[in-house]
């Protein structure tokens, strides 16, 4: 914790300050950050209240103060409120926001806006983002706000489509501290306007300490900070990208090794049919992962993941339960090069496809064997992504991805579903300026392809402009 200043200075050359902070706190000043905190005996507020104190906070917050960042109480009982103008000004709790911020480009950044207890030992940092985007599809339209190969339209689709979209922005509440039994804790909430009706899409709610995460987050078989940057939230489509609520647990060494396992709650996505269904599940996704920093930074790492599934389903043949055991593994990287970062996945499996982005919207994380009523199969599925980044600037930089997806026909499958997915292609080239250090402008060119088991291909194409700003 960084050294307070006493501000009796400041006071003394105002009574009205005088009075309203008395001899109960002391603080430390910076200039450039406008904040204002009043901390008040009992004993003031009861005599003064009516004739001093409603006055005197009309004529304060009519003049410019160059007030604290950091408050210390005497009373424990009083509660401070601390409002910093930037993360260097803040107290050094607000280290653990930054040291938690996910690098993925989606989701928040720190908060500006951050509420500190009295010993600084805690902060509940509010904040988010709204973004603004404008899409155009042309030469055939995706019936999605994401760009998904899989959902490119066929038959009698649209030549062109025009949308504006804010239902990605994202508003947050993040509580952390450090003590003597937890190390650094993390509690996160946060939602976007994906529901229904514009509604709120809850997107994470999990507490996090350095060993253990409990909540629901994104999943750990996916590696965040390897996804290529793009506006389009949906992304390549041959990432893996989930959520699920989920225990994890995780370890990591001083020369850059980290392993983590985790148990999560299974979300089947399927092809039903009158011989088969769904059943309640009965055993979680159990996903692991090994990462290996090269000389000890993230920026610069390589991550082998492997999961295993079990699915349970009913066979309306026999009235029996069944279950099909599904894995997949995974091999990612990002390499950061001076202006240069390159970033890649590779993911192979069986009904693993509600994980894999352009297929989890399909149905084939189980699907109905065509050579037996009842049964049910998995199908074999290949995704892969790669990436380049070249940051100019401060306030330039530009991105480009390709990417594929895959699923593998068995016992049949593709002739009794000609019209089936069978792979989706993407590629993605954009820029972003920084126009200030919270406000983003971007424009991006997205271009999709879509093959269906009977041979037929369908194309797409769509412009995204996109106006961010970070609070």
């Amino acid at each position: 914790m960084k050294s307070h200043i006493p501000c009796q200075e400041k006071c003394a050359k105002s009574p009205l300050r005088k009075l309203l902070c008395g001899t109960v706190f002391k603080q430390k000043c910076n200039s450039g950050v406008l904040i204002t905190v009043f901390i008040l005996k009992v004993t003031i507020m009861k005599r003064f209240s009516r004739f001093i104190l409603l006055p005197a906070l009309g004529l304060l917050a009519a003049v410019p103060i160059n007030a604290q960042s950091w408050v210390e109480i005497d009373d424990d009982a009083t509660p401070v409120i601390c409002i910093s103008e930037t993360i260097n000004e803040a107290p050094d709790v607000v280290e653990i926001f930054q040291n938690t911020q996910s690098t993925y480009h989606h989701d928040p950044r720190a908060p500006r806006f951050i509420l500190v207890d009295q010993k600084g030992n805690w902060g509940l940092g509010i904040g988010g983002y709204l973004q603004t985007k404008i899409e155009y599809d042309f030469d055939r339209a995706v019936d999605n706000v994401d760009f998904l190969p899989s959902a490119i339209q066929r038959g009698g689709a649209p030549s062109s489509q025009f949308r504006m979209d804010m239902t990605n922005s994202v508003i947050f509440l993040k509580l952390v501290g450090t003590s003597r039994i937890l190390g650094d804790f993390e509690v996160f909430t946060s939602a976007n306007w994906r529901g229904s009706g514009l509604g709120l899409q809850l997107q994470n709610a999990y507490m996090s300490t350095k060993y253990l995460k409990i909540g629901y987050t994104v999943g750990s078989f996916m590696d965040l900070a390897a996804i290529p940057t793009t506006i389009d939230y949906g992304g390549p489509c041959g990432m893996t990208f989930y959520r699920a609520t989920q225990v994890m647990l995780r370890y990591g060494f001083d020369f850059g090794l980290s392993m983590g396992i985790s148990l999560e709650a299974p979300n089947v996505n399927a092809t039903e049919n009158e011989t088969f269904t769904i059943d309640a599940q009965r055993v979680p996704n159990v996903p692991i992962y090994v990462q290996y920093n090269l000389f000890n930074d993230p920026q610069n790492h390589i991550r082998l993941g492997a999961v295993m599934r079990d699915i349970s389903y009913v066979d309306k043949v026999t009235g029996k339960d069944n279950d099909k055991v599904g894995w997949g593994a995974q091999a990612s990287m990002l390499a950061t090069m001076g202006g240069f970062q390159l970033c890649g996945q590779f993911t192979i499996g069986e009904g693993i496809g509600s994980l894999v982005n352009n297929i989890s919207n399909v149905g084939v994380d189980v699907v109905p064997d065509p050579t037996a009523p009842g049964k049910a199969m998995m199908l074999t599925s290949q995704s892969w992504y790669a990436g380049i980044q070249y940051t100019f600037s401060k306030r330039f930089f530009a991105s480009a991805a390709y990417s594929q997806s895959v699923l593998c026909s068995r016992k049949g499958f593709a002739d009794a579903n000609p019209g089936g997915f069978q792979k989706g292609q993407y590629a993605v080239a954009n820029f972003f300026y920084n126009v200030t250090d919270n406000m983003q402008l971007g424009i991006e060119y997205l271009h999709g392809w879509r093959f269906d088991f009977s041979g037929k291909t369908y194309n797409a194409n769509r412009i995204n402009l996109s106006a961010r700003y970070d609070f």
